[in-house]
Formats: structure tokens, sequence, C-alpha cells
């Protein structure tokens, strides 16, 4: 049996910058146990946006700690991608009103929030139009925010250009294998064993390993309250889209749009199901593939955004979906389990992972080694925080309150 200082289960943007970290603070032999390769399961279906959700966009109860993680990890993507090639764009992001009502309602209270950057900026329709370099109809809108900090990254190889300078440092990566339980002895985890019945060795255990993060803990009697859901992404025809587009919000249609590979990326809420609706009996690592909800999807706003986009193809040229985790608070979860001395636990993306993966690798890698925490309240996002017991995901879903 191989032994290691820390093992990280789950190779997503969150198992590999808390390795990443981890090498930082000093702890150099760290070993992450994944299923497939860096990036490649819900990570790699991420959009690759990132911004400051805390600042009036994202959950009603996000305020100082998740903004000081986003504003970390907005830099932390822009050193490294003068390392790599990430596909670093800095093109800011948008957050757009197609009528009145829709600005009244999600887009001018950003301008009120307690957290509104002082560089964000209130556009007209014309101003949109221009931003857009013509991509958007200006008759299609109403009005918007900018925030230009938000940058764009492509998720995979942003993820691999963590693992390799992980691995450049000393780490070790086992790829292809899925950990099914915990060693224990006593109150304390030892270590990992896989599906193939190998075995390594640690004291100190984190498991990042999102939607299949029950599945582990289960086997020690322990229940995260999450609530799990596909979540399907397409992209539209190269149809010479700006590189330099923003990425756009719109609230009042639950939707999301970027530029990619010279066509438009988007997702709404109509490409979503609960796990639990769905036959899912994914491995651990890999993408689920729901042909329908790509069909409810365009049905439901295609012909919506081709009218914002006249410019655009929106024929679906290929599209791909991940499993985002939901926490009952909408906050992530990060830090130790109390009772299990050496275990700790990094998942609950809420759908803002790669935003925040970085930040949150670096407070999981402070947590692991008992160093101080950097900028965060750590009781905030704290597995033990949780004290009400679910009968079920859809019980969790039931009590998640109102994105904003």
């Amino acid at each position: 049996m191989q032994s290691y200082d820390a093992i990280i289960v789950g190779g997503g943007i969150f198992g590999w910058s808390a390795a990443y970290h981890l090498q930082q603070l000093g702890c150099t032999n760290v070993l992450v146990v994944d299923a497939s390769a860096p990036g490649i399961a819900t990570t790699g279906a991420g959009a690759g946006f990132v911004g400051a959700w805390a600042a009036g966009f994202g959950p009603a109860g996000w305020g100082q700690n998740e903004l000081a993680l986003e504003e970390y990890s907005i830099e932390f993507y822009r050193a490294l991608g003068k390392r790599a090639d990430i596909q670093l764009r800095e093109n800011g992001n948008l957050f757009l009103a197609r009528t009145k009502a829709g600005y009244d309602a999600y887009i001018a209270p950003m301008l009120r929030h307690a957290l509104t950057p002082p560089d964000i900026q209130s556009l007209d329709a014309g101003a949109i139009a221009e931003l857009s370099d013509g991509a958007i109809a200006a008759t299609e809108v109403y009005g918007a925010t900018y925030h230009p900090r938000g940058i764009q990254v492509h998720t995979t190889p942003a993820v691999q250009a963590i693992a390799d300078a992980v691995l450049a440092a000393g780490g070790t990566a086992v790829n292809g294998e899925q950990v099914a339980t915990l060693l224990m002895d006593g109150a304390r985890v030892t270590g990992v064993v896989t599906r193939n019945g190998h075995s390594f060795m640690s004291r100190t255990v984190l498991l990042a390993c999102g939607a299949w993060s029950n599945d582990i803990l289960a086997t020690i009697g322990m229940t995260l309250p999450i609530f799990r859901v596909v979540a399907t992404r397409v992209i539209g025809n190269a149809s010479g889209v700006p590189s330099g587009l923003p990425t756009i919000m719109i609230p009042e249609q639950g939707a999301w749009i970027r530029e990619h590979k010279g066509g438009l990326l988007w997702g709404t809420g109509d490409g979503y199901k609960a796990v639990q609706e769905l036959p899912f009996d994914l491995p651990i690592g890999t993408r689920p593939y729901y042909p329908e909800l790509v069909t409810s999807l365009t049905d439901a706003v295609q012909e919506s955004f081709q009218r914002l986009f006249p410019k655009a193809d929106l024929a679906v040229r290929e599209w791909t979906q991940g499993v985002p985790v939901y926490t009952v608070d909408r906050t992530f979860i990060a830090g130790p389990v109390t009772a299990i001395q050496g275990l700790h636990l990094l998942t609950g993306d809420n759908e803002a992972g790669v935003t925040h993966g970085p930040a949150l690798g670096r407070l999981a890698a402070e947590q692991m080694l008992g160093r101080p925490v950097s900028d965060v309240d750590p009781v905030v996002f704290a597995p033990g925080r949780f004290t009400t017991t679910y009968a079920d995901e859809a019980a969790v879903a039931r009590a998640m309150p109102p994105r904003r």
C-alpha cells in the first residue's frame, strides 16, 4: 500500500485546486484519485465564466465571504492564464434585461447592492448593442449592468494546467480509479479503497467528488443535504460571433450566453432535470447523456435567443451535460468532518464551482494542514452547520431558498 501526506478524491476544479494549494503550503506528497482525467466530468461541462456573483447576482445569503472567494479566484485564473493556454478572456459580465419588468426586478437592485463593485456600468439598449459589437439586437433589450472584471476560461484546459503544476511539483495522479469506500481506524480515516481493490493510505483525506460524495459517505453512515441536477449546455454553429462578447446573464429567462468556438454557448433551466427524476446510474467521474433535455432547452428559448442574436446560427452543433450539486442553504461545503479525524469535504458547487474553485481549494488546503484561513470565516462553509435531516434529495430541494 502506498502512503501519502494527503489524498484527494475527485479530479475536477475543486480537487486539483486543493492539491495545488496543499503544495503551495509545503505538503508536496499529494495524491489525486479520479475516475476519469483532470476536468473531464462536471467541471468539463461548465461554461467557464467567472465573476463577482455575490455582488447582487448570487443567492440572497451570499456576502463578503463569497465575494472574497470570487476575487481570489479571478486573480488566480489571470495568473494561470499567463503560464498556460486556458483560453482566458477578460470580457466582463453583462447582466441583461429584455423588458422593463425584468430590469426592475433583477438588474436595478444590482446597482444598489452593498457589494456592487465601483467600476460597474449601467447600459441602455444602444450601449448594449455597441458593447456586443452589433451581435445583440437593440430592439430586443431594455437595459443592463456591466461588470468589467468578469472573465472566461475553458474549464478542462484550466484544470489540466493546475494538474500539470501539481504533477511537476511531485504530486501523483491515479486516473481511471473509482473510490468505493474509506479506510477507517475507529474514528480516524486512514485511506481509501477503489472499486478495483487498490488501497491508498493517508491520515488526511479530502472528498471533492461532487455528485458522488454521498455514495462514499454512505459507507460510513453519513449523508449531506445536497440536491443533484443534470444541467445541459448547447453550442451553436460558428457564425462570426465576436470573441470579445461579454458573458451574458438574463435573469428573467434564467439564462446565460457566451461566445465559444465562434458560436454561442448557452443554457437555461429548461435543460435541467433532478437526478431523482432520471435513470441516473453514471459511474463516478463521467457525464450524463439525456438528449431529451437538449430538446426541452431548445424548444423553450431558441426562438427567443435568435431574436436577441439575429446574426448567430443557433442550430445545435454540439452539447454536453454535467451534474452540479446544490446544498440546502445554497452555500458551499468546505471543511473537516468533526466526528472523523482527518476527513475533509469540499462539495456543493451550487453551479458556481468554476468561479469559486481555486479559492475553495485554498480554503480546504489550509484547513487540512491546520493553517490560518485566508479572507473568509470558515464556519460559514463548515459541514457541521447542518442540523436537519432530510428524507431524500427532493426534500432538500423543497427546503432550498430562492436563488436571489
